[in-house]
C-alpha cells in the first residue's frame, strides 16, 4: 500500500491526516496478522509498524510512503519505503524527557532482524514466529 504524505520540516508537527495514516497501517497490519492466525505477535508487530511508518513520515524525502506486511514460513516481514536514501540510525542516548529517539532502539530489541534496502529507501523488520505462536487462520 502506498499513500501520499507531507514530510514535516524540523520541529514541525506531523499533520493530523498523516498521523491518521499510522493508525490505518496498524489496522491493515492487524487484519493481516489475524488472517494468518498470528494474534500472539500482534503487539510487537503493531509497535514496529507504528515506529517505521512514523519515521517514514517524519524523515522521508518523497511525497509518498509505502507499507507492506508479509508472512512466509516462520517470518513476518514489515517494510516501509519513504523515498529517502538516508539510512535510519539507532540513537542510544535520549534524555529522560525526550519525546522521540527511542523507536529504533525498541525495534532492535523486538525484531529478529532489521535493516534497509541497498539504496536506503526502504526499512524492513522481521519477526521470527515460533510454532507455539502460530495459530489457525481465521
Amino acid at each position: 500500500m502506498v499513500f501520499e504524505c507531507h514530510h514535516p520540516l524540523a520541529g514541525e508537527a506531523i499533520r493530523p491526516q498523516d498521523a491518521r495514516r499510522v493508525a490505518q497501517m496498524r489496522r491493515i497490519g492487524h487484519a493481516s496478522l489475524r488472517k494468518w492466525g498470528l494474534r500472539r505477535v500482534a503487539d510487537e508487530a503493531l509497535l514496529i509498524i507504528s515506529e517505521l511508518v512514523t519515521n517514514a513520515i517524519e524523515n522521508g524525502r518523497g511525497s509518498s510512503v509505502g507499507f507492506s506486511i508479509s508472512y512466509t514460513g516462520a517470518i513476518v516481514r514489515i517494510e516501509v519505503a519513504d523515498g529517502s536514501h538516508d539510512r535510519p540510525c539507532v540513537r542510544r542516548r535520549g534524555g529522560l524527557y525526550d519525546e522521540s529517539g527511542r523507536g529504533l532502539v525498541l525495534i532492535e530489541a523486538i525484531a529478529s532482524s532489521w535493516g534497509t534496502s541497498e539504496d536506503g529507501t526502504r526499512t524492513w523488520c522481521e519477526l521470527r514466529i515460533s510454532e507455539a505462536e502460530q495459530g489457525e487462520p481465521v
